[in-house]
């Protein structure tokens, strides 16, 4: 008798959770001497180190390691390494909200790229997306109001909706693979970002505060960023991609719940609307997925959602009618 996977719904959102509580220990690094630029590339640097002995091993029983992951590992890495950014350098809840506005930038792509219909649930979904982010924004007080932390995190949006693609045309891809390829490919792109003459992102830290940074560094890639990741990769295999969109708005809600309570960030009417309306967009993408799926059986899935967790809904079984 096959035995039964333990409960992936709980996994995917015990992963996403945390995802949304992330904010804290980088935050926490930044406190302790590493700005905003470095603290986001020892996010992908530690958990790399972790890996690089594993995947070396790999190599020599001619397995693959995730290297040749280049395309979607870049993308999807340059995405969470703006997304990261964005906490330190906007509020928690604007940058939470920016990106999760992505099914704005995956309908867009859908439509316009791959020529898919724009039905009337993505329109919906579009609108709710658009409308969340001004809310964000201000553009009720006629004036938009960004930050460099608010552009990183719209443009980590659209970076993870391009990746997300990728993603969904390599299926058989392993859970190794495609974590090492998003710290490799990340680590490169945080580099990038780093290195760039901006002073919010700061100067590089001293030998001296990486010594006594190293072990937490690598305690956190241990304990939070490889067990998180490889949960919602492998939970994503195993749970419908419907479901999956719905769970993942947990980090939303908890990101921004806790950004109010512990750090005293502002959260008033305009964050709780376009949080509204962001969080609305997601699951009215979820439902016309489902709506729409016995009929788009056979045709390739693009949504936001299933494009991101490399699955799509199982065909509808025939009647058998020919």
């Amino acid at each position: 008798m096959e035995k039964r996977r333990p409960y992936p719904e709980i996994v995917v959102v015990v992963a996403s959770a945390a995802w949304g509580l992330f904010w804290i220990p980088l935050r926490a690094f930044e406190h302790h001497g590493l700005n905003p630029g470095w603290a986001t590339l020892a996010q992908f640097v530690a958990p790399l180190a972790i890996l690089v002995p594993f995947a070396l091993v790999r190599l020599l029983r001619g397995k693959p390691t995730g290297v040749a992951q280049f395309r979607s590992g870049l993308l999807i890495g340059a995405a969470v390494a703006l997304y990261l950014e964005s906490l330190l350098l906007t509020d928690v809840a604007r940058a939470l909200i920016l990106f999760y506005a992505m099914p704005a930038w995956g309908t867009i792509l859908e439509v316009v790229v791959m020529r898919r219909p724009l039905t009337r649930w993505r329109l919906v979904s579009l609108l709710l997306s658009v409308a969340g982010m001004l809310t964000i924004l201000g553009a009720g007080r006629l004036s938009l109001s960004m930050n460099i932390g608010d552009l990183m995190a719209l443009l980590s949006g659209v970076l993870f909706a391009f990746g997300a693609v990728l993603v969904r045309q390599a299926p058989e891809t392993s859970i190794f693979e495609q974590i090492l390829g998003f710290f490799l490919y990340g680590s490169v792109a945080a580099l990038v970002l780093s290195l760039l003459p901006l002073a919010a992102l700061g100067k590089a830290p001293s030998l001296a505060q990486l010594a006594t940074l190293a072990p937490w560094l690598l305690l956190a890639a241990a304990g939070f960023l490889i067990p998180v990741m490889s949960g919602i990769y492998w939970g994503s295999r195993n749970v419908d991609p419907g479901r999956l969109g719905i769970l993942l708005q947990v980090e939303a809600v908890m990101g921004i719940a806790s950004a109010a309570l512990l750090a005293g960030e502002p959260f008033g009417a305009p964050q709780a609307i376009g949080a509204a309306l962001v969080i609305g967009a997601g699951l009215v993408e979820v439902i016309g997925n489902a709506r729409a799926a016995p009929a788009e059986a056979e045709a390739e899935c693009t949504s936001t959602y299933c494009l991101s967790v490399g699955s799509c809904p199982p065909a509808a079984p025939s009647d058998g009618a020919g």
